[in-house]
């Protein structure tokens, strides 16, 4: 009601009513006389103005319309106004602006998804955060480096999801926007290095709404570049301390201690272990090297995984049943944890066996006192989980992102075996493992509580289709 009595409508009729008013009062005799005359063109004229207000009135209300409906995002055009009027003329220009408003919003929107395509295809990380901190966009890549998914990141604070609150504040990294380096484990269960730039994000006012972080992966350019320092000083080490060896014994042979058969004898041993050493580490890195080369081809073939297991696992019983040189100080018990069904996989057999062999025989060396080395496969969705657990002297947490590096050895007293190793087995499994397509990784628990060496491959249960008893035949011999 209140509305009515605001509206152009009303305000026309009312004035309208007082115009006669005034007029007939200006002749009361007159217009008393003549009142049906006079109350005749009363009505007239008031159907007359009540025409045209409510022509006005139907343009308002048009004019409000399309303003409400841009307000609320509604951007169509409605029919225009009848007549030349001014209303007409501002409807035109409200609709000219509603036309304007919605070209830019569709190429925000364009802009928008482009930018969105960028930032879901970029290699590198990126995470954006309010001015509290408080994380409010991340693309895919960020996910990925630190394992974990959208709505857990969603309004966490950035210091606490990158684990620098030991470091830095928040506002620390506003102030000095440093570059920082942290390394993480991805789902892949491998750790990464990720190098971090920080920049503000800041409105056209200048005031600061944010900070935005870029996270690149430098786990390979890291590596690269440490193992090109390392490598010089490593090979000459490694070669050095045999040749060293070598040198003593042949000197002690040439003053006189060929004269002695037995000690001549232990001489010449030692100098043959030696030198077998060298051997090793040479053909390792002309492996490393033609693998670096994508010179080495894998002769793949569709075999049963777990006759193949079961194949090398006695071999290994075999040896160490036997053990022909002496080497072990403990006893071991190899346990299997297969599935009942065969599970068939497209591997190169002999880089595969190559692997089993370097992992099971570091469980050998790192266990001095024996224990249960357990292997077990289990079957998931896109590739199989192999896993070789030992019960030996662990991988203290700081060196597990570092054992799958050339020359690197994790730092123990003593080993089961009495032969050393060059530092380039578990490079070569990790490259073997990731020629095949799969990935491989270490946990441990820490020093003392055994270690557990796992890489998958690819596998699809489709596979299980193929007929092939060639290592169910193999393992039974």
């Amino acid at each position: 009601m209140i509305k009515f009595f605001h509206s152009i409508i009303f305000k026309g009729v009312a004035i309208h009513l007082l115009l006669f008013v005034i007029l007939f009062v200006s002749q009361p005799e007159y217009n008393i006389a003549h009142f049906g005359s006079f109350f005749g063109y009363y009505l007239f004229s008031l159907l007359f103005v009540l025409f045209f207000v409510i022509q006005q009135h139907q343009a308002l209300q048009n004019v409000s319309k399309q303003m409400d409906d841009i307000k609320n995002g509604n951007l169509s055009k409605n029919n225009p106004p009848k007549g030349n009027s001014e209303f007409t003329e501002l409807y035109n220009k409200i609709q000219s602006l509603d036309e304007n408003i919605a070209r830019t919003q569709n190429n925000l929107e364009n802009q928008r998804n482009q930018l969105d395509s960028i930032l879901a295809y970029m290699i590198d990380g990126v995470i954006a955060t309010d001015r509290r901190g408080n994380i409010i966009m991340c693309n895919k890549s960020a996910l990925n480096y630190l394992n974990t998914t959208e709505p857990e990141l969603m309004q966490k604070n950035i210091v606490d999801i990158l684990d620098i609150a030991n470091q830095y504040s928040f506002y620390d990294l506003l102030e000095k926007e440093p570059e920082i380096t942290i390394e993480t484990r991805i789902s892949s269960n491998e750790f990464i290095a990720l190098r971090i730039k920080f920049a503000l994000f800041r409105r056209e006012s200048g005031f600061i709404s944010g900070i935005i972080a870029v996270l690149h992966d430098m786990t390979e350019q890291d590596k690269a570049e440490r193992e090109r320092r390392l490598f010089v000083s490593n090979v000459s080490h490694e070669l050095r301390t045999p040749l060293t060896s070598v040198k003593a014994y042949l000197e002690a042979l040439e003053d006189g201690a060929i004269d002695d058969k037995e000690i001549a004898t232990s001489f010449i041993n030692v100098s043959l272990s030696e030198t077998d050493r060298m051997i090793r580490m040479i053909s390792d890195l002309l492996t490393l090297s033609r693998m670096d080369q994508d010179k080495i081809i894998l002769n793949k073939e569709m075999i049963n995984l777990v006759a193949f297991l079961n194949f090398q696992i006695n071999r290994l019983d075999k040896i160490l049943e036997t053990d022909p040189n002496d080497f072990f100080t403990a006893d071991f018990t190899i346990i299997r944890n297969f599935p009942d069904n065969p599970v068939w996989v497209e591997i190169d057999t002999d880089k595969i066996a190559q692997v089993i062999d370097n992992i099971v025989n570091n469980a050998f060396k790192y266990s001095p006192n024996g224990g249960k080395i357990t292997i077990s496969v289990e079957t998931r969705e896109k590739d199989v989980l192999i896993s070789i657990s030992d019960q030996g002297m662990g991988i203290p947490k700081s060196a597990l992102p570092k054992i799958f590096d050339r020359f690197y050895r994790v730092d123990n007293e003593s080993r089961n075996s009495k032969v050393g190793g060059t530092g380039l087995g578990l490079s070569i499994v990790h490259d073997i493992v990731k020629m095949h397509g799969g990935t491989i990784f270490a946990t441990s628990p820490g020093s003392g509580q055994g270690t557990t060496f796992s890489f998958t491959l690819p596998y699809l249960p489709e596979n299980n289709d193929v007929a092939s008893d060639d290592w169910d035949e193999f393992s039974e011999e």
